[in-house]
Order: structure tokens, then C-alpha cells, then sequence
């Protein structure tokens, strides 16, 4: 019967041989070799090659394991022409030069990294080690960049396999409107604050709502300083450290198209309203040491906590940027929008700027 099944897939007859097939023994090894076969002549990709590498595991000598392996070969060209066609077709939307980035969104689950890690090494061609790697268990990783038609086919292909991700074009990226605001003027009957931004260094009124915001975007940006240590032969030397931690915080108006940046460093305490003086809820120890930057901040923060704290917030920045610095020469074309009076720039700043990019341009779930 299995010389009959052949003949019928050679004719082209898939429904007398699924028929034919279901009269013989499932775990035979000659009917899995058919099953695939059949699978892979009907376009069921992912079944047939579930077929052979579960043939490839009984380990039935060489022909049905060679047979086995050419089936897997024919889907890996199968599947490349499929992607070919679809990076065409993504091409005639988006256009050949569009840009983009491909970012990994975390799987908390310990157990279903494993064979998302198998689909992800086999969709782009990574060893499988490094690939369950690249999973990160919370938050973004920032896997991949580059054109952007690519991308989108990648994101289509690994979503269906149940991989968590998703992808942003460049222009959306750098071309977003950043405010950095100075302080706020008013509270009512509307928040209204005082900007500059990269269009318009002057200093500039902007009123809004805080229902006009969507969610917020959190993180602490390292400072960097030139110290001298001394080792225990007591030769000298220098090194960059750590020495203080910049806090950002943006809020989005998605509806405006437009970010609302605050940090330390930025923001002038010293002007507008007295923060000191609104009724916000803070926490005690605020009350001890009022005058110092980190506790103005720390009221401002309870500020919009309490105007708009049940909207979404991002605040995984650390562990995205520590993946992101890899992408030296991606995050050199981002404008960073902040001035943290440094020594020299570093691409923390661009990092801060690229995740809260992908936050405001993040397809909704």
C-alpha cells in the first residue's frame, strides 16, 4: 500500500492518499515519511515538519533518515521563497530604504522559553543556545535592526509561533515631537507648563490635560565621572565611574503626537509653581530633607502619580538599555533630547530615547 500512497502523491491525488494513509499504522516509519510528504505537497508546513523530525528521532536507518532530512531541507526553501515574496510585497508598501527595529518582549513562563528559543534560532538562522538567550523573561530586548520590510516578515513569522514581539519603523523613532519641560506655570484650570524642544529653544507655554495622557515612561540614567584609584602597589590610575544617576520621567500625549519630557538637571524647581506648597501626597522622609534636588523630584513625581497614575507605565529601562548599547552605531541616529551636562555624550541618553520611543509607537496588544 505504501508503493500505492507514492504513486498518489506523484499524481497529485492528496485525498486518496490521506484515505489510503489512514488505513495504516500511525507510528510506522514508512507511513510518518508519507504523512510529511502529503503535509509538504498540501502546504502544511509546520505539520510535515513536525513529521520528519519526529521520524528523524526513531532513528530508522539511513534511507528513512536521509528521506527524513530532505523533507526538512525542501520546507527550509519552501519557507525562504515565502519569505522572499513577502519581503516584496512589504517593499511595494513601506519601500526599500525604511529602517527599522525588531524588539523581544519578555516570556515569563521558564517553560515555554525553550521551544520558542527552537523556533526563534530556526526562523533567524542563530544557534539555539544564543537564542534562548535573547528571550528575556520581563521587559524589551532589542534584538535586530535593519530594513524594515525584513523586519515585518520576521515579526509575522515568529508572532506566529507565538513569540511575544513587535517592530518600529526609524522615521517613527526620530521624528516623534519631544518637549522638555522647564516647569509648570499653572495646575488649573488646566496643567500648563513651560518647554523648549529641539524646533523651538525658546521658551514656549504649552496647556494640556491629563486625561490627554496615555502612559508614563520611567528610568534612571547613570553619570559618569573621572576618578582617581589607587591600587596596592599604589600606582595611580583613572577610571570612569558611576557617580550620580539622572532621573527621566516622560509623559505621553499620544493623541498630540507629542512627548512630555521631565529630569533632573532639566527641570527648574526654582521657577513657576512651589511644589513644596500643593497638596501632594508624599512620602515622610521627604519632609527631612526638602531642599535637595532628589526630594523636589520625588514631588514632582507624586504630582502626576496622583493625576494620572492609573495609566501604564514603563519602567524596565535599565534592563533594555544594558542589550540596547550593543547598537552603538543604531543609537548614534537617535537625538537624545536631553542635556545632562556631561563631559562628553553617552549613548545612555539615546537609549532613554529610543525605549521611550518604541513605548509610544508600540502596536496596542
Amino acid at each position: 500500500m505504501i508503493t500505492e500512497i507514492l504513486a498518489a502523491l506523484d499524481r497529485g491525488n492528496y485525498q486518496q492518499a490521506e484515505q489510503l494513509l489512514g488505513q495504516l499504522p500511525a507510528e510506522d516509519p514508512r507511513v510518518l515519511l508519507c504523512q510529511g510528504r502529503l503535509y509538504l505537497k498540501t502546504d502544511r508546513l509546520a505539520e510535515a515538519e513536525t513529521t520528519f523530525r519526529n521520524l528523524l528521532r526513531l532513528n530508522c536507518g539511513p534511507k528513512l533518515t536521509q528521506a527524513a532530512r530532505q523533507g526538512l531541507q525542501t520546507i527550509e526553501q519552501v519557507r525562504q521563497q515565502q519569505r522572499q515574496q513577502a519581503i516584496a510585497q512589504a517593499h511595494a508598501v513601506v519601500g526599500v530604504e525604511e529602517q527599522g527595529v525588531l524588539v523581544l518582549e519578555g516570556v515569563a513562563n521558564p517553560e515555554a522559553k525553550a521551544p520558542l528559543a527552537r523556533h526563534l534560532a530556526s526562523i533567524l538562522k542563530i544557534d539555539p543556545y544564543a537564542a534562548r538567550l535573547l528571550i528575556p523573561t520581563r521587559g524589551w530586548r532589542l534584538i535586530r535592526c535593519g530594513n524594515f520590510a525584513e523586519l515585518m516578515v520576521y515579526r509575522q513569522e515568529l508572532q506566529a509561533v507565538g513569540l511575544p514581539l513587535f517592530c518600529v519603523p526609524m522615521a517613527a523613532l526620530t521624528q516623534t515631537p519631544v518637549l522638555e519641560v522647564r516647569y509648570f506655570q499653572a495646575l488649573s484650570p488646566q496643567p500648563q507648563v513651560v518647554c523648549t524642544s529641539a524646533l523651538h529653544p525658546q521658551p514656549f507655554t504649552l496647556t494640556f490635560q491629563w486625561a490627554e495622557v496615555t502612559q508614563r515612561v520611567e528610568g534612571l540614567l547613570p553619570i559618569f565621572e573621572l576618578v582617581f584609584d589607587r591600587d596596592r602597589q599604589g600606582k595611580v590610575s583613572r577610571k570612569e565611574q558611576i557617580q550620580d544617576h539622572a532621573q527621566c520621567c516622560d509623559l505621553h500625549l499620544t493623541e498630540k503626537n507629542q512627548i512630555l519630557r521631565f529630569y533632573r538637571g532639566g527641570y527648574q524647581f526654582n521657577q513657576g509653581l512651589d511644589l513644596g506648597t500643593l497638596d501632594i501626597v508624599t512620602a515622610p522622609e521627604i519632609e527631612l530633607d526638602h531642599h535637595t534636588s532628589w526630594a523636589k523630584w520625588r514631588q514632582l513625581s507624586s504630582l502626576w502619580q496622583q493625576h494620572c497614575g492609573d495609566r501604564p507605565v514603563w519602567n524596565d529601562f535599565s534592563s533594555f538599555a544594558a542589550t540596547a548599547l550593543e547598537f552603538s552605531e543604531l543609537l548614534s541616529k537617535i537625538p537624545p533630547h536631553l542635556n545632562l551636562f556631561r563631559r562628553e555624550d553617552s549613548p545612555w541618553d539615546a537609549a532613554f530615547m529610543l525605549y521611550s520611543s518604541l513605548a509610544f509607537h508600540r502596536p496596542p496588544p
